[in-house]
């Protein structure tokens, strides 16, 4: 009964996070607030990664309960030996096959947005939680493509580069570029 409560939980919060508009500007971003964007990147699978980050912090609580619960049961002789073992080894492998993809698809870009004047860039990306980060910077801060050295990884992933050393993954083998010519002009 219990476990099935809180499998419907999860599926609704999940479900509910997928769904929440994150069009918000916070209070950093605001004065970009008056610049109208045109979409030129768009990567479709980035829900996927999101629900992904997101899943471990549910793992996370779930396994804060029942390894507790677990250890206390079997010292009441309740539930069989090993099973608090048992219980432990799930959470952590669980815990860690959550946190590697976390790690490697971290400030993963979803959206990117170029004003119409080219003056100032959005990026829409997934931090290490699955939520959405929007961040508008001006092109300036923006370190161009073509100027970042060439790695073996840019044919799955580029890594674009902001002046302040925040770094981002850009799927463009896997995303939808809407605007090639735009994104020529700005970002390389």
């Amino acid at each position: 009964m219990y476990i099935t409560s809180f499998t419907n939980q999860l599926i609704l919060n999940i479900k509910r996070f997928i769904n929440v508009p994150r069009r918000s500007i916070s209070k950093e971003n605001s004065e970009h607030a008056s610049h109208e964007f045109d979409s030129v990147y768009k990567f479709p699978s980035i829900k996927y990664i999101a629900i992904l980050n997101r899943l471990k912090v549910y793992h996370l609580i779930g396994t804060s309960i029942a390894v507790p619960s677990c250890g206390l049961l079997e010292m009441l002789s309740v539930i069989p030996e090993n099973a608090f073992l048992a219980t432990s080894y799930i959470g952590v492998t669980g815990g860690l096959a959550l946190l590697i993809p976390s790690i490697l698809f971290h400030n993963s870009i979803g959206f990117l947005y170029i004003s119409k004047d080219n003056k100032h860039i959005k990026i829409s990306s997934v931090d290490f939680w699955g939520r959405r980060k929007d961040k508008c910077v001006s092109v300036n801060d923006w370190i161009p493509l073509l100027d970042m050295p060439s790695r073996t990884i840019d044919s799955i992933y580029l890594s674009p580069q902001l002046t302040d050393g925040t770094k981002y993954k850009l799927f463009i083998k896997f995303g939808t570029v809407l605007n090639p010519q735009k994104i020529g002009e700005v970002l390389e």
